[in-house]
């Protein structure tokens, strides 16, 4: 079986922090290479999948390339990528079959920008731990979620898992920990299914904390003067940030007359669809450490203690992944908190609040979810 090669002569989207996808680059085609080939080099790395198109795209990273050193996966694969490959996802999924599934996988479910990156650099301070922070697979299968058989979205979990477990050449880790981004928490009970052994761990954030953190990062991903104003931006970020929800949606929360949509009420949403697929897991059964992102900075030791537990691995480590926490996790990345950005003004922290209300929903600032 083949794939088709292509050489990157450059990107076709703004930013990485847009859901990766198959037409991200510009591509000039050179043939094609053997599907053994790209399974044989950890060098070819998943970059994105397209269940409505049927395909998925393979990223040539340099040579030895470490994604394990990345704050985000999809961002270096993004920036530093030289070829593509692009093959059938049935090809794809047959090919995942000659990969040896890892013996011990743990997923970092979250809603963002609650410690998760943290998290990930703390397990990468363990030794024979590899951990990925953002391979972003699993947000375009949480995206096709309400549009794909269920059994399909498993066999496909189960293929772009495997592929990106391959670790570069030298390493043979004994745990791999893949933090995925938000959106994979609506799909956390079919990468149990796809992987019944793995170990979970749900890190999240009260409301305003995180719609002022995710508020931040808006602005430091496109223009800072629009997030805030009343230009409903959101409408360009919906199908990602909310993993294809219908537009519908809305109906059931803001009445004809509400006016435009603010920033801070997009972020409720988008927050409270994060806890409820959690909440959605927990009760079919499924089991997580939950880590408040409050407690996480307030007892490091305990939490950082409770996140090795919940993954399975042994605290014999635990002053080494203490580590992680001297360091901005996001250091390099232009999430990064070095970059300036204003906070969530007050009257928009008040809709913020009042539509949670009018939810009947609890911020979490005091409260902690159940595991």
């Amino acid at each position: 079986m083949k794939a088709d090669l292509f050489l990157i002569n450059g990107q076709n989207k703004d930013n990485a922090f847009q859901a990766s996808g198959l037409d991200d680059f510009k591509l000039s085609p050179k043939g094609q290479i053997e599907i053994d080939t790209l399974v044989a080099s950890p060098d070819w790395t998943l970059y994105s999948v397209d269940p409505a198109k049927g395909m998925a795209m393979l990223i040539e990273m340099p040579a030895g390339t470490d994604l394990s050193n990345s704050v985000f996966v999809y961002q270096d694969q993004f920036d530093l990528g030289l070829r593509a490959a692009i093959l059938e996802l049935d090809a794809f999924i047959e090919a995942s079959q000659a990969i040896a599934p890892p013996s011990h996988l743990s997923f970092l479910f979250s809603t963002g920008r609650c410690g998760s990156t943290l998290a990930s650099r703390i397990f990468a301070k363990l030794p024979d731990v590899w951990s990925l922070s953002e391979p972003d697979y699993l947000t375009n299968i949480a995206m096709a979620r309400l549009t794909n058989p269920r059994a399909e979205l498993v066999a496909l979990i189960r293929a772009t898992t495997l592929w990106t477990c391959r670790a570069p050449k030298g390493q043979a880790p004994t745990a791999i920990i893949l933090k995925p981004r938000s959106e994979a928490t609506l799909i956390a009970e079919l990468c149990q299914e796809a992987f019944p052994n793995s170990q979970n761990v749900f890190l999240y954030r009260d409301l305003l904390g995180w719609a002022n953190s995710i508020g931040k990062l808006s602005q430091r991903a496109m223009d800072p003067a629009i997030v805030y104003a009343e230009s409903e931006f959101w409408r360009d970020w919906w199908d990602h940030v909310m993993a294809g929800q219908p537009l519908t949606t809305l109906e059931d929360y803001f009445p004809p007359d509400h006016g435009p949509i603010l920033a801070s009420e997009f972020f409720t949403l988008a927050w409270d669809l994060r806890i409820e697929g959690y909440l959605n897991a927990l009760r079919r059964g499924m089991n997580f450490t939950a880590i408040h992102y409050a407690d996480l900075n307030k007892n490091r030791e305990h939490e950082a203690a409770r996140l090795l537990s919940g993954c399975g691995l042994p605290t014999d480590y635990l002053n080494m992944a203490m580590e992680a926490f001297d360091v901005d996790s996001h250091r390099g990345s232009v999430s990064g908190n070095a970059t300036p950005a204003m906070p969530m003004p007050k009257n928009q922290q008040a809709r913020a609040t009042a539509l949670l209300a009018r939810m009947g929903k609890r911020d979490y600032v005091e409260a902690r979810l159940p595991d």
